[in-house]
């Protein structure tokens, strides 16, 4: 008989008022509908700036050539030893059929709050906005200041958030420390609590293949249509043909969680950076698929096709097709030389047109506030195992790295094993445990409280 992990206590003292205001500031940036395409995000920073002018703090907008509206707010000493506390309010989209609450209404239903957004990312919005006002309320004295960045924009590139901030206005995003998503959440392995902090990215490089092929009459089919060359290619796509790479980061990931398996399970997880092994290891070891893509996408430059467009008329044969590419490189990897490999390893009768490109970010793993984040974890949540993560998508962490700004995730959430974290991000009834909600922002309030008002080394 499995048995249920009994939730850790809310950990670190704080007055009831801090919880009521964070989880209510939580509600309140749902109810606002900032899906991404369009974004719309100015609504959620007028809601943020008022909250802000009522304990006293003023704010900065920061409205990009596309008018999306991103937000500043700055509390205590006015340098870069800042510590900075940000998150993106754009969401992406929902399919209504498959949500059984409203997505846009905050509705609370067994144990959890419900909503786009709970968990990628209003939840840090919402901790970092309700940790500044109770810092404003208490008018303790700072060793160190705070500062709130709440960006547009991020779900789509960055571009008209983050990024365009880091080119226009980069003095908002020096400071000593950032933090951002994704990083402080349950994960159980074989009953252990592993909390991920990220400290690395992969890069992304975005392009369009034009498919060339041969155009004829439907009813006499040649295989040398353009579609047809298309799903060739696709199926090389599938067969995900990069090769097994362990970098550093994953390294670390998968050596923190063998520590506390033991043998022989211990013995599986460092096996799986092992190139020549990993694909058996996948295979007949790990029994989890959601597991296994997610170590092939820590493992490989991997390549998601993920827009077709094609073809005039039934009856006609195209000689033109389009298909776009999501690729996701590995640190150490270039993302010029990533398409020069590309065209190696998937030949064809196409061209590349680029869409957009980022490189991979990783940042010191050594760096004192991983002490921090480690101490209060395991702190919160006692017999936990903090692991140094690298994420497979991006964050605004890799606008902070081209200011020189260290950028970690550690946005905490408690979970229990029946919500797995991977699941919430982008998917179908997103939601968070109203218990797993206050757990974190009582760990984001700690966090601050050592940093900005006990000045503990960062």
């Amino acid at each position: 008989m499995t048995v249920k992990p009994i939730p850790p206590a809310i950990p670190f003292e704080a007055s009831d008022s801090f919880f009521q205001d964070g989880t209510e500031l939580f509600k309140d940036l749902m109810r606002i509908d900032t899906t991404n395409p369009p974004g719309d995000e100015k609504v959620a920073m007028d809601y943020a700036e008022k909250r802000l002018e009522e304990v006293g703090i003023s704010s900065e907008r920061f409205v990009s050539t596309g008018g999306r509206h991103s937000l500043m707010a700055h509390l205590g000493p006015n340098d870069e030893n800042a510590l900075i506390l940000s998150a993106h309010l754009d969401v992406v989209p929902v399919d209504l059929a498959h949500w059984d609450h409203p997505p846009f209404q905050a509705v609370e239903a067994d144990g959890c709050i419900y909503g786009r957004g709970a968990i990628d990312m209003k939840n840090m919005a919402a901790y970092a906005l309700a940790s500044i006002r109770e810092l404003a309320r208490s008018e303790a004295p700072l060793q160190r200041g705070l500062r709130v960045l709440l960006f547009a924009d991020e779900e789509t590139g960055c571009s008209e958030g983050s990024l365009a901030i880091a080119r226009q206005q980069p003095s908002w995003l020096k400071g000593a420390v950032a933090v951002t998503e994704v990083g402080g959440f349950t994960t159980y392995v074989d009953h252990h609590r592993i909390y991920p902090i990220q400290v690395a990215e992969k890069g992304f490089v975005w392009f369009k293949l034009h498919i060339e092929g041969t155009p004829g009459h439907g009813s006499m089919p040649s295989g040398e249509g353009a579609v047809d060359e298309l799903a060739r290619i696709v199926e090389l796509l599938k067969a995900q043909p990069f090769d097994f790479k362990c970098t550093q980061p994953a390294k670390d990931f998968l050596e923190g969680i063998a520590g506390v398996l033991g043998f022989p399970r211990g013995t599986v997880f460092k096996s799986i950076g092992n190139a020549h092994l990993s694909d058996f290891i996948l295979e007949k070891l790990v029994r989890d698929p959601e597991r296994i893509r997610f170590f092939r996408a820590l493992l490989k430059d991997t390549v998601s096709p993920t827009i077709v467009t094609g073809g005039s008329g039934t009856n006609v044969v195209p000689s033109k097709a389009t298909l776009t590419v999501d690729c996701r490189i590995l640190p150490g990897t270039d993302p010029d030389a990533f398409i020069e490999e590309f065209k190696r390893r998937v030949p064809g009768r196409y061209t590349i047109e680029l869409i957009d490109k980022g490189p991979p970010v990783v940042m010191d793993r050594t760096h004192p506030i991983m002490n921090l984040f480690e101490d209060i974890l395991r702190e919160a949540d006692p017999g936990c195992t903090p692991v140094p993560q690298m994420v497979t998508g991006f964050t605004d962490a890799r606008a902070f790295d081209q200011v020189g700004t260290p950028c970690y995730g550690f946005s905490p959430v408690w979970l229990p094993p029946e919500i797995p974290f991977a699941s919430l991000f982008h998917g179908h009834n997103e939601r968070i445990p109203v218990h797993g909600l206050q757990w974190g922002l009582a760990c984001i309030l700690e966090l601050v409280r050592r940093v900005c008002v006990e000045g503990e080394v960062v």
